[in-house]
């Protein structure tokens, strides 16, 4: 049999040429990739012809007990372990939502305050991790260092350390390697599911603190880059951590969200919270203080489809970093 013969029916590349399509899959396990992520790739030899993700997490109830508010915040919490805090600050707003009073200003801050601090720690946890699939050891090494010392600090301690912090963001954006390497990678551009820093480094002002009353009183206004590749999402996301910095100095205390006594509240309410990755939303049930229904969205279901357009003929090597620079939370899903 010719060659021709053999290659007939198979999918042919944009050169032209006829190869057989290797399916290879990544995960839940991968350095630079999220855990519990499901990424397939299709190879037409090391170009990327076909690129699809799924969590890999099992889903878990959240209500099938009728819990109490404050055992639902824990529950969701623990399912979320990327966004704990803006996880509990969900639940917060969606009580109070059922309730119909709104926190004092200066807890509802220092509610605000705790997720920042958080959103600072996952933005450098997630730099830690893209440094090492990037091969910056250094890099790795020390904003692993920050989020550690950062992500369980007091208001105070995180202003002893910012100077420390803007330093290291400084010298992130002034590094000609990781230009190099990071520059028109997993471009995106007409996307409109996307939501957080992607959408965010791409030029969309989508922030669901824009319009928060509480935000607003700490000065909140929305950064965005004009890239949208794998460059712009790494300095949208320092230009986030200096944010959160200004924005916990304003605050001036942290406060971990917790939802308050919801005895014998009965209703519906519906919250959103900016988590680090982008917004999230709560349809929440209460019959007497019990929590009957509750519907979660979160990032990671619209934003996992930015795979293929990402990587679509992207060699192998750059499709994984472009996926790893979506910061994607498969652990999301089972919410």
């Amino acid at each position: 049999m010719s060659m021709a013969d053999m290659t007939r029916d198979m999918p042919a590349s944009p050169d032209g040429l006829k190869m057989e399509w290797i399916s290879v899959p990544f995960g839940p396990f991968f350095p630079g990739l999220p855990g519990g992520l499901g990424l397939n790739l299709w190879l037409d030899g090391d170009t990327v012809a076909e690129a699809s993700g799924h969590s890999l997490v099992n889903s878990a109830p959240l209500v099938a007990d009728a819990p109490d508010a404050d055992v639902f915040a824990y529950r969701l919490a623990e399912l979320s372990p990327l966004s704990p805090v803006a996880i509990r600050e969900l639940v917060c707003r969606g009580v109070e939502a059922v309730m119909g009073r709104q926190a004092a200003p200066k807890d509802a801050g220092a509610r605000a305050a705790a997720v920042e601090r958080e959103r600072i720690a996952s933005h450098l946890g997630w730099l830690a991790g893209f440094a090492a699939q990037t091969g910056m050891v250094w890099l790795e090494r020390r904003a692993a260092a920050l989020q550690l010392a950062l992500r369980d600090a007091s208001a105070e301690d995180i202003g002893r350390r910012a100077g420390s912090l803007r330093a290291l963001l400084h010298r992130v954006r002034a590094t000609p390697l990781l230009r190099a390497k990071l520059a028109g990678i997993g471009r995106l551009d007409g996307y409109p599911t996307a939501s957080g820093p992607v959408a965010r480094a791409a030029g969309q002002p989508t922030d669901g603190r824009l319009n928060d009353l509480v935000y607003a009183a700490l000065g909140f206004t929305v950064v965005t880059q004009s890239g949208g590749d794998a460059l712009a999402r790494l300095h949208q996301r320092c230009d986030e951590i200096a944010q959160s910095l200004d924005l916990i100095v304003r605050a001036g205390m942290i406060l971990p969200p917790q939802p308050g006594d919801a005895t014998g509240a009965t209703g519906h309410g519906m919250a959103e919270v900016e988590t680090p990755r982008g917004a999230a939303s709560l349809h929440l049930a209460l019959a007497d203080g019990k929590v009957t229904e509750a519907r979660v969205e979160t990032p990671f279901v619209a934003q996992v489809d930015l795979i293929g357009g990402l990587t679509a003929q992207a060699e192998l090597a750059d499709a994984l970093v472009a996926v790893g620079s979506l910061d994607l939370d498969p652990w999301d899903l089972r919410a």
